[in-house]
């Protein structure tokens, strides 16, 4: 849960998914340099908005945090885990790295664990930095014969 007194970048480096709510209020918080060192209630001031507001942007929030955590953990059909264990033994590695790209996520053979990563599924030892770990809950990731590649889509 978050409070106005929090930073507005560790509260987007830490819940990404409230950047809906900040935007609508009018916080476009992703691009501002000033967000790794501003509060949300000193951001809302500086666009001229009231306690009252603030207090609302932090209920519309956190409601949005609750929504998430209440998410499944990502899902795996079973033709993803067939092609995440015949990549891992393709390519000879112990885990495989989600990590976000532009046009959705990269699934990456990897041996190493980096000390911010999380498994995200123990069985197929699948790791994630805790950003994407949030961004994949009620996510069902999928493998595609046509374009090659995995889908990750959020019902």
């Amino acid at each position: 849960m978050i409070n106005k007194k929090d930073t507005l970048g560790q509260i987007m480096q830490d819940h990404p998914e409230v950047a809906p709510v900040l935007a609508k209020a009018g916080l476009h918080c992703v691009g501002c340099h000033v967000s790794a060192y501003e509060s949300l209630e000193d951001g809302c001031a500086a666009h001229g908005l009231l306690k009252k507001d603030i207090d609302e942007i932090v209920r519309k929030a956190n409601d949005k945090i609750k929504e998430f955590d209440a998410l499944p953990e990502v899902l795996f059909t079973k033709k993803a885990v067939s092609e995440i264990e015949n990549k891992k033994l393709k390519e000879k590695g112990k885990y495989v790295r989600v990590a976000p790209v532009f046009d959705g996520y990269d699934f990456e053979v990897t041996n190493k664990k980096e000390k911010d990563e999380v498994m995200i599924d123990t069985k197929l030892s699948v790791i994630a930095d805790k950003r994407t770990q949030r961004f994949l809950k009620g996510v069902t990731v999928d493998y595609s014969d046509k374009e090659k590649d995995f889908t990750a889509k959020r019902k």
